[in-house]
Order: structure tokens, then sequence, then C-alpha cells
């Protein structure tokens, strides 16, 4: 029998899963259906093991067929990234990069990382996925995913911290001439306080001084589950918010926003890269990482 063409049993395998049926996985490759068949079957062969089980009217993955299944997927995936990587050193940069990135971050500060990217890589398409939901690095929907957290916890991805951000308590002069300046965090309690919180119910902020930490419950004047909604409250002079410094640092700059309680420390904000241990890292992707590490540095 001929040596096995393991490179087309492999995407032959992967259809005929993802199609459910060798008619259709055919088509998707352009084969003959006989093509199809004995290349299942030289595959059974070379792993030794049964991988589907047919019958006239059903087929069904075996066990061994599920983790062949895997296998393939992932095989294909650094193929595919080895013959991209090979493109891309004797060329310009090229492909596709699929992010996904904080909303908050994603408008203040990516967005134009990423016009400044794209202008000096102008072959490399950008896939950007913007949400301040949980998202699974291993499910492989993204090459690269940019995630905001206090910490995080151990796991079998790469990670970087890329940079630290602060919180800081801040409202625009107006509101503070017309209100008064807290001095305290329990002053907080008699000014209109914009709140952000993802589950709806979180209504605590937490100042630490001399190592001591006081935790203020305050009933929100404005509450979101994005605190870049905030921005245009405080300079409308609605209140006072307890926000990341990425979204507000121009207007504090310019004197548009003013710090407030500035003896009082915060949690920090970590800015974290991850990435699949396992995935190859085509040129492109490589090119994004040592971007933003430099940008990110200023």
């Amino acid at each position: 029998m001929a040596k096995i063409n393991q490179l087309e049993s492999l995407r032959v395998l992967k259809a005929v899963v993802e199609e459910k049926s060798f008619t259709q996985a055919a088509k998707q490759l352009g084969l003959t259906v006989a093509r199809v068949s004995k290349s299942i079957e030289r595959l059974e062969l070379e792993l030794d093991t049964k991988l589907f089980i047919r019958s006239t009217r059903h087929m069904r993955l075996t066990d061994s067929g599920e983790r062949s299944y895997q296998y393939a997927i992932n095989l294909l995936e650094q193929w595919h990234g080895l013959r991209d990587e090979l493109a891309e050193t004797q060329a310009k940069p090229i492909g596709k990069i699929r992010v996904s990135v904080p909303v908050s971050w994603g408008l203040s500060v990516f967005s134009k990382l990423l016009a400044k990217f794209m202008s000096t890589y102008p072959e490399i398409d950008m896939d950007v996925n913007m949400s301040d939901q949980y998202v699974n690095v291993i499910e492989g929907k993204h090459d690269l995913v940019l995630r905001l957290a206090d910490t995080l916890e151990d796991s079998s991805l790469l990670c970087k911290k890329l940079k630290t951000y602060k919180f800081i308590a801040c409202a625009s002069p107006e509101y503070l001439a017309k209100n008064g300046i807290p001095r305290a965090p329990t002053d907080l309690q008699n000014h209109a306080c914009l709140v952000f919180s993802q589950s709806g119910d979180h209504r605590k902020w937490s100042f630490t001084k001399d190592h001591k930490t006081i935790d203020v419950y305050i009933e929100p004047y404005l509450h979101s589950n994005n605190s870049a909604l905030f921005r245009e409250s405080l300079l409308a002079h609605r209140g006072i918010a307890l926000i990341p410094e990425f979204i507000v640092d121009a207007d504090v700059l310019s004197g548009h926003l003013v710090p407030v309680l500035g003896d009082y420390s915060n949690r920090a904000l970590n800015l974290y890269s991850l990435r699949p241990e396992n995935a190859m890292l085509p040129v492109r992707l490589k090119l994004l990482n040592k971007f933003l590490h430099s940008e990110l540095l200023i």
C-alpha cells in the first residue's frame, strides 16, 4: 500500500468530523468521496484504531477518533503557523491577527496603538474583539488576549504583564466648588458617586493609608458596567468617580478633572497579554507583542 499522505489525511479527518458526512467533507475539500473514504481507511491502518463507527444511516466518532480529531486540529494549526511564518520571513509581514481587548482600555488606549501599528505594518489584517466578559484563551478563537485584572491565577497560558494602571478618585473643579472636596474616604457618602461594577451589586470602594484599609459602601448616583461611560458625566460636573487613570489622564493633565483623596492609595489594575503555551508564534504576532511592550513602556 502506498505511503499515507498524513497532512491530507488530517485535513480529511477534520472535515469529516465537522461536516458529519464523508460526502460533505469531499465537497468541502474538492475531493471524491472515494478518496475521502480511502484516506480515512489508511489513517485507521496507520494508527491501528477505528476512528468512526459507520452504518447506512449514521456515523459516530469513536473515543480514538475524538482524540485524533483534537490532535489534527493542533497539528494543522501548527502547519499553517509554520507556513505563514516562513512566508513572512521571505516578504513583508502578512496575515491576520485576532485580538481580544477590554472595552474601556480598547477605546481609550488600544484604538490609538492599533492605528499606529496598522500604519507601520499595512499588510497585517487585524480582527479585534472588545469585551469585558471572560475570554477563554484555550479555545483558540484569538491569537492574543489582553486582560485587565488585579492578579491572574496560575495557568497553562503564556502570560506577560505589560503595564500597571492606578485607580484615581476625581471630579471636575466645578463639581468640587459646589459640593466640597472630600478629605477622607467616608466623606464620599455625602457625594454623588459614579460606581463601576460588572455584577451590579458591588458598592464598595477601598482606600489605603499607613497600611490601613478603609472600605466605603456607597449608594451610586450613576452605576455602570463600563467605566468609560463616566468620563462625560465627570466632565459635566455630575459627581466623583474612582476610575482607571487611562480613561481620564488627559483630562487630569488639562485640569478639566481634579484628583481627590490623593493621600490614599487604591488597588492597581494590571494589563496582561495571554496566549496558549503550546501555540506557535508567527512573525506578525511577535511584531505586535514587541510593539505593545515598547509603546506601553512610555
